[in-house]
């Protein structure tokens, strides 16, 4: 399988002598390896699957920190939950907070239709609550 290498021109061609070798041709001791015949005009090969790719999501715990009180609120939420999933689950557990929960993680606020894995929270994360001032 060694790739042969023709003079370009006759004039460098001397007659009689053998076609040059190429120097990153094929090694000497290599085994051919058997193909499967349907596949030796093809072009391309899909590869399928077997198992899952992934698991599902899991559910992990995180914090919400009242900075108002100081208390910390654990809650148990997955990688797939908005934000908004995760107000509600507070609010269940501490209605005192009321409807206008305003939540930031890493010193941003969150939007409600986030993802927690949008977000890349990780299992043990703080969100912490704030209030808006309404003014002008």
């Amino acid at each position: 399988m060694a790739t042969t290498v023709y003079a370009a021109l006759a004039r460098y061609h001397q007659l009689g002598a053998e076609p040059r070798k190429c120097v990153k041709g094929d090694p000497k001791d290599t085994v051919p390896v058997p193909f499967h015949e349907p596949l030796e005009n093809a072009t391309h090969a899909v590869l399928q699957v077997q198992g899952p790719v992934s698991p599902g999501p899991k559910r992990f715990p995180v914090n919400v920190f009242n900075g108002s009180n100081g208390m910390t609120i654990p809650v148990t939420v997955r990688s797939t939950d908005t934000i908004g999933k995760m107000q509600q689950k507070v609010l269940k557990l501490r209605p005192v907070l009321g409807a206008n929960l305003n939540l930031v993680y890493n010193g941003k606020p969150v939007q409600l239709c986030q993802t927690l894995s949008e977000l890349q929270v990780k299992p043990g994360a703080m969100f912490i609550t704030y209030q808006k001032c309404q003014g002008g």
